[in-house]
């Protein structure tokens, strides 16, 4: 229960934000968002889940009342806050501007960090063996196995460069703070990496990048995280961030969670790949053995090599749509599945041996001394076979499961590619399509308090496509949709008189590019959002000679370099144009003078493009089910929503919104799109 204490200091950090920030406006949805916050985290839900799904619209001060409301709570109850992110962005304004902010007016102190994944720190030891084996000219430095292709001098004076700022404290041995960084194959050989890393047992652990982050975290009471960072390491064990039970989790922008999720439970290995790892593995067993003086592994290469040959000539005879093979409902060919069994079989073999020889590599160490410039390497090669050799495992043992019937299955499909030696990759991929369980064991069963947000989290007035989509059930939850703090009914959404539909490209396109040059003002800030790359070329081509000012088109420029060029243009009262696509219909902030009209050319339908989408629309159809009305449909409300949200980012913002797409009016659902917008006065031409 939320006790007297508690609401006191809850209190108290609002009021003192409320007085100390500038420019801080009291919000009726702000004060709704911290209320339910409060009451979720503190239990006043007994025969609920501690989770809440609060959709808070641009302009609620999402940030400040999550922060404001958990901090205190998780303080009282001894749990770790951690906040995550879908972007790079996000996480930013956390750490250099919300959190320092907050600090100032929190009623109880806190400490807070940053936590990246592993393979974003230097491993100082693999650095300074690489720099010292290329100056002593290692005999195993240039051993293939070790190395695809060993490092050429200007790579291995960079390293000597890194080497040295390390040592000096120039550089905290943070990949993302280094002025320039090296090719990831490089890098990759001198991360820190869970195959590889002998912690405690290292010389270095008290000078570690990782591990001095890593007691940072422990010392912290609110992480700052992202939400691929929370998967992988849930996945990989929780082996950087606290315990799941003694954590409470805000995941802002969780919209974007389900597709993160989706990637993270996805497998995939390439022929090339286990040719590589199989040769890398013998190479490295090779040396063990020798050093140690005991028998080589039986490891037969050749047959592994043949089984390759059949699943290459396997694979020839399959269909391929854009160098993709996607086998219905997941079920792989019969004559494929006895290779990749037999491959499984083999390798698993392999794998046996190759961890008794570890073990016994392992026990020598303890009694013989063995160069450090021999051991070290060696170490971080069985570290890395032991990892490509569970990969490929683990990918060979999903390709082969059977799915339970009446369950979703996995999507199963080959990829090929022409590699730079000419030689055809087939690459083996497994995906889950539906990953609602493993979100529900890995956090939501478990999770001290969770609480979801986003200023779109719903779907045509609901959350159930959130809830399908993430595991959570409507029932044993708390969720919130709150008003936005914006009067919409000024802003006018326009669905123009367009004769064509979008479907008939050509038609459309051309029209598209005659409407812009009638509707846009050459004189202020406007935003062109499109659905399709090829389609905005089209139109860029066809207007940018006749708008009668500068048109930014992404791809152009980084997408923070045309925000610039934009906002210094609308500063000189110049007129600007920007033509973007999804990335430029959500996370875009641009205020007042510098954005007056959103022009939406056409409504984003997910049309099944991906393996995992054309798997889940099929499995839903043999279920009777229309994936139209329960994926389509629900997504692109959502997609319109956070595109006409660009337009208004403060109380003050004016403008319009005009959308190219008739569909809107001649279909049976546009009507249910037009009515899930917020209350923005509808024109219809």
């Amino acid at each position: 229960m939320l006790s007297d204490e508690l609401k006191a200091q809850i209190r108290q950090s609002f009021e003192a934000a409320k007085n100390g920030m500038s420019g801080f406006k009291i919000r009726q949805a702000q004060n709704k968002m911290i209320a339910e916050i409060s009451k979720t985290l503190s239990g006043e839900y007994p025969d609920s889940n501690p989770i809440l799904c609060v959709e808070a619209p641009t302009g609620t001060g999402k940030t400040m009342a999550y922060l404001l409301s958990a901090i205190p709570i998780a303080k009282a109850k001894k749990k770790k806050l951690i906040v995550s992110s879908a972007n790079v962005a996000l996480q930013e304004q956390l750490l250099n501007k919300d959190m320092p902010e907050v600090q100032k007016y929190c009623s109880v102190d806190f400490e807070y960090a940053l936590v990246k994944g592993r393979s974003r720190y230097l491993c100082v030891r693999n650095l300074i063996n690489l720099v010292e084996d290329s100056a002593s000219e290692n005999e195993l430095f240039d051993n293939a196995a070790l190395w695809d292709a060993p490092p050429g001098q200007y790579q291995l004076d960079q390293l000597g460069e890194m080497l040295e700022d390390y040592s000096a404290k120039k550089w905290n041995g943070e990949i993302d703070d280094l002025d320039q960084t090296p090719e990831g194959s490089l890098w990759s050989k001198i991360a820190c990496n869970r195959f590889t890393c002998t912690a405690k047992n290292c010389e270095f652990y008290n000078d570690c990048a990782f591990f001095k982050a890593r007691k940072q975290i422990t010392k912290a009471d609110v992480i700052v995280a992202n939400h691929d960072l929370i998967l992988a390491d849930l996945t990989a064990g929780n082996t950087i961030l606290p315990d799941v039970d003694e954590s409470i989790y805000i995941f802002d922008e969780a919209h974007h969670l389900n597709h993160k999720a989706l990637s993270h439970f996805s497998l995939s290995s390439g022929t090339e790949f286990i040719k590589t790892s199989i040769r890398q593995t013998q190479g490295v067993s090779d040396q063990v053995c020798k050093l140690t003086q005991q028998d080589t592994l039986d490891i037969s290469i050749k047959s592994i090599d043949d089984y390759l040959v059949d699943l290459t000539e396997a694979f020839k005879s399959l269909d391929f749509d854009e160098d993709i093979h996607l086998f219905e409902q997941g079920v792989v060919d019969a004559s494929i599945q006895i290779i990749c069994q037999n491959l499984l079989s083999s390798i698993s073999a392999i794998h046996t041996q190759f961890d008794a020889l570890k073990e016994s590599w392992s026990d020598y160490l303890k009694i013989k001394m063995v160069e450090k410039s021999i051991a070290d390497p060696l170490n971080n090669a069985l570290g890395e076979c032991e990892q490509h050799l569970s990969s490929i495992l683990l990918l060979l043992s999903s390709f082969l499961q059977v799915d339970e019937i009446g369950q979703a299955p996995h999507s199963r499909w080959i990829e090929k590619s022409i590699m730079a030696n000419k030689k055809t990759n087939y690459i083996l991929n497994s995906a889950q399509i539906d990953v609602s369980h493993n979100l529900d064991q890995l956090i939501w069963s478990k999770v001290s308090g969770a609480i979801l947000t986003s200023a779109t989290l719903s779907s045509l007035g609901s959350f159930d496509r959130l809830n399908q989509q993430l595991g959570l059930v409507k029932t044993d939850n708390q969720y919130l949709r709150l008003p936005s703090p914006f009067s919409f009914d000024q802003v006018d959404f326009i669905v123009a008189n367009f004769k064509n539909n979008p479907t008939q490209v050509y038609e459309h396109t051309q029209e598209v590019a005659t409407q812009l040059l009638k509707r846009i003002d050459s004189n202020e800030g406007s935003l062109v959002l499109f659905a399709s790359n090829k389609q905005m070329q089209m139109v860029a081509d066809l207007v940018e000679q006749k708008l009668g000012c500068d048109l930014f088109v992404q791809g152009e420029f980084s997408k923070k370099l045309i925000l610039e060029k934009h906002t210094n243009l609308r500063k000189q009262n110049q007129g600007s144009v920007i033509f973007g696509l999804d990335s430029f219909a959500e996370g875009v902030d641009l205020k007042g003078d510098n954005l007056t009209h959103v022009v939406i050319v056409k409504l984003r339908f997910s049309v099944p493009t991906s393996p995992i989408e054309k798997t889940t629309q099929d499995y839903l159809q043999s279920q009777s089910r229309n994936p139209f009305m329960e994926i389509s449909l629900p997504d692109a409300s959502l997609r319109l929503i956070q595109a006409c949200g660009r337009l208004i980012r403060t109380e003050t913002d004016t403008g319009k919104i005009t959308i190219f797409d008739n569909r809107l009016i001649s279909k049976f659902y546009g009507k249910q799109l037009l009515n899930a917008l917020p209350g923005y006065n509808i024109v219809v031409e």
